[in-house]
């Protein structure tokens, strides 16, 4: 990673830089405090997600495949109705912390990256389209959930809400590609979570077209839908466990 370099600023608040968050610019350090917010704000995400997911929401694999008649997805619906509408709030929350996590993160590569920084705004740019996505889906969500559906309005519901969650893929893969360039054209994160977002950029590309299938693993409701997704959630752990052990070895080295 380097010698650690100790800017004026950082000095007089007794931290030392994190190692490659010098912006060849301006000079401007991104301290270790900074590093370290970043990195607690995409585990609180990544906390939030596997509570929704694991612990508030029923079984995502337990949901009513292609193949269900839409009296039985109606039903579903009513049953789970109260936990649906909590879990989709616990996500939404997460999703927002991702925001945060990813804008922080962006700060964070755009002093690596030389201007114009060209891959680290497409970084920016993916995440915030994806993030606007998956919150759509959830609103779809909500509404299915929000009271008794009709059968044919609650599978046509059902299918927009993981169709948003499929091309949710698109600007994933964009963002984790950018991410994944940065980190291992310029070193300044451990290569292994690089290629780590590589597997999550075919993973999501695989995902984006699940409307080519029905009835299957990669259909809209398939398999395809809790396996995916996992990658993603994995490279937001990775990497903000590996930006939280950067800025406490920096503070320990001062």
């Amino acid at each position: 990673m380097g010698a650690l370099e100790v800017s004026p600023q950082s000095q007089a608040r007794g931290e030392r830089e994190v190692p490659g968050t010098a912006d060849p610019r301006s000079g401007t350090p991104l301290s270790a405090r900074a590093t370290r917010l970043i990195a607690i704000t995409g585990l609180a995400s990544f906390a939030l997600i596997m509570v929704a997911a694991l612990i508030l929401a029923p079984p995502l694999w337990d949901s009513p495949s292609q193949t269900a008649p839409a009296a039985h997805v109606a039903a579903y619906l009513e049953t789970y109705h109260g936990r649906l509408l909590v879990s989709q709030l616990v996500y939404s929350l997460g999703m927002g912390l991702f925001l945060c996590f990813t804008a922080g993160l962006w700060s964070w590569l755009r002093r690596i990256e030389p201007a114009p920084e060209a891959v680290s705004a497409v970084f920016a740019f993916g995440a915030v389209a994806l993030t606007l996505l998956i919150l759509t889906s959830f609103a779809t969500a909500d509404v299915m959930a929000y009271r008794p559906q009709q059968p044919a309005l609650a599978v046509a519901l059902t299918d927009t809400t993981f169709g948003l969650l499929a091309l949710s893929g698109v600007p994933t893969a964009v963002c984790l590609g950018a991410y994944a360039a940065i980190v291992l054209r310029y070193r300044c994160l451990p290569t292994w979570t690089a290629w780590l977002a590589l597997v999550a950029v075919d993973a999501h590309l695989l995902i984006a077209a699940s409307f080519l299938s029905h009835g299957s693993f990669l259909g809209l409701e398939g398999s395809v839908i809790v396996v995916v997704p996992a990658t993603f959630f994995a490279w937001i752990f990775a990497t903000s466990a590996v930006l939280l052990r950067t800025s406490l070895s920096s503070r320990a080295a001062s």
